[in-house]
This record gives C-alpha cells, structure tokens and sequence, in this order.
C-alpha cells in the first residue's frame, strides 16, 4: 500500500482536545454566563463574548503546535 491509500488526518482536531485543558478559565466563564442566562426568555441576553474568548483560547494554543506538527 503506499501513502496515497489513507486518508490524510487532520491534526488540528486532535489538537483542539489537547488545548481544551488550558483554557478552562475561560470555559468556566462561559459556562457561568450560561447559567446566568439560562432563565432569559427575551433572547436579549448572550454568551457570545465568552464563547470566543474559549475558542480563541483553543485556537491560539492550537496554532502553536499545529504548525510545528506540518513542518
């Protein structure tokens, strides 16, 4: 078999697993804040700014080791 037999894996997944760890501070942020909106039934209220702040936690993390993984 040779390598073009396999479908290619995409590291960045694993990665973001890998990151989660590191930014719980913002992923209790986030989760505060939902738990704090949960009875809203306006639909004015939101998380948005915490749910990037997790996500650009993940993605800056990821980016360090994801490079280093394509060279």
């Amino acid at each position: 078999m040779s390598d073009s037999d396999f479908d290619p894996v995409d590291p960045k997944a694993l990665l973001e697993d890998r990151c989660k760890s590191k930014c719980v501070k913002t992923w209790v942020g986030y989760v505060k804040c939902a738990e704090r909106i949960k009875d809203d039934e306006s639909g004015s209220k939101h998380c948005t700014g915490q749910y990037f702040d997790y996500y650009s936690c993940i993605d800056k993390c990821v980016a360090l080791l994801l490079f280093k993984e394509l060279k």
